[in-house]
């Protein structure tokens, strides 16, 4: 299943013409397993990690959050799939591999003039402007870029919900903000998701700092620790 998909607006020979005048051996990117320009699927190597790609036709694109995308998806006629290889199949919950895979969707976005990414785990498409610019502060020391990876509910009065983040940390978040402006909590989940996204999951009962000195936030998991429920004190 793929993980991230770059949508493109022209066809799929397009694209595949477009892939094959890539340099790959003129930068972090490298294919391998025997794998050559001229395949539609294989494996490309990127910053010594296999990822898996299939250059395919695209005719409906759906998702549950836009970020900062304008075009009419219906003008998507291509796509780049992208998923984890073999050696690192099991990594999906590790940080560098995230990383490299969102590090290789904004290289490969750039040499193919991609329009749109798709961020499966989430059901969210990013314009790839808003896409390479949060990926490219994260890799430089910023914040996890939360809104192309992680979905937020916020249907329910004074909860906020995550939706994806169990992909990147096996935990998904719950925080419960009654009296707190909708805005001022987003700021707690925003950092809480960094954290868990970048260090893993809270698997016993914390509490951290909160945003001002006299305040702190109590983490508690449920009994599988697949869901944390968190809470201004």
């Amino acid at each position: 299943m793929s993980i991230l998909s770059l949508l493109c607006e022209p066809n799929v020979i397009d694209l595949i013409s477009s892939w094959q005048r890539i340099d790959f051996g003129s930068s972090a990117m490298a294919l391998g397993d025997g794998s050559t320009p001229t395949m539609s699927s294989g494996t490309i190597i990127y910053h010594g990690m296999a990822f898996q790609y299939d250059l395919k036709p695209q005719s409906t694109v759906t998702a549950d959050h836009y970020i900062f995308c304008n075009l009419e998806t219906s003008a998507l006629r291509s796509a780049v799939h992208l998923r984890l290889g073999g050696a690192v199949a099991s990594g999906r919950a590790v940080p560098a591999v995230t990383l490299a895979m969102l590090q290789l969707g904004v290289e490969l976005g750039k040499a193919l003039n991609v329009a749109a990414v798709q961020w499966h785990p989430a059901a969210i498409i990013s314009g790839f402007d808003y896409f390479r610019e949060a990926v490219t502060q994260y890799a430089e020391g910023a914040a996890f870029p939360a809104m192309v990876c992680v979905g937020f509910d916020v249907t329910q009065s004074d909860i906020i919900r995550t939706c994806g983040l169990k992909y990147l940390s096996g935990q998904e978040l719950v925080f419960d903000h009654p009296g707190m402006p909708r805005h001022d909590a987003m700021r707690y989940v925003v950092r809480l998701v960094h954290d868990i996204a970048t260090q893993g999951a809270i698997e016993a009962p914390l509490e951290v700092r909160g945003m001002n000195a006299a305040e702190a936030v109590r983490l508690i998991p449920n009994a599988d620790s697949n869901v944390l429920f968190a809470q201004v004190i």
